[in-house]
């Protein structure tokens, strides 16, 4: 698991899409409701949390879009992130990460990493393909999707 790199504020969100303060896991349900509300690009190109006018940096290794759970109806999958959010799967977007870690792109255009989780969750449904640049396809909606590579 990748340590995030430490910021003035302690903040940062690792790989599993846990927010921490110094290193420990936020367990507080309502805070941590509030730092995901408040989680923004930063004006440095980095993340911060802004709560009314004050803000913090917050260290993100990648992304701090980590997708915990992916559940099916009928054709489409939905993806759970990070702080309770729920986004579609946008199949054609799936790809394996060189570290061989599932990526996705939300509808808002940011790349979100799948959870180790998630990743096994989703895994379980990828059949091997070869001729696809990742390696699987994900059958869903009557459709084989190939993932992609980065």
């Amino acid at each position: 698991m990748n340590a995030p790199p430490a910021t003035p504020s302690g903040l940062s969100i690792d790989d599993e899409g846990r927010f921490l303060v110094h290193g420990e896991p936020v367990t507080h349900e309502r805070t941590l409701e509030v730092l995901w509300r408040g989680l923004a690009p930063g004006p440095d190109g980095g993340w911060q949390v802004r709560i009314g006018r004050e803000s913090a940096p917050v260290s993100v290794p990648g992304t701090p879009y980590v997708v915990v759970a992916v559940s099916e109806e009928a054709d489409r999958a939905t993806l759970t992130l990070a702080g309770g959010a729920g986004e579609p799967l946008l199949p054609g977007t799936l790809r394996v990460g060189k570290d061989g870690v599932l990526r996705a792109t939300l509808a808002s255009g940011h790349a979100a990493r799948f959870s180790r989780s998630a990743q096994i969750a989703l895994g379980m449904r990828l059949a091997e393909d070869p001729s696809a640049p990742g390696g699987f396809h994900l059958p869903l909606g009557g459709k084989d999707w190939p993932l992609g590579a980065e």
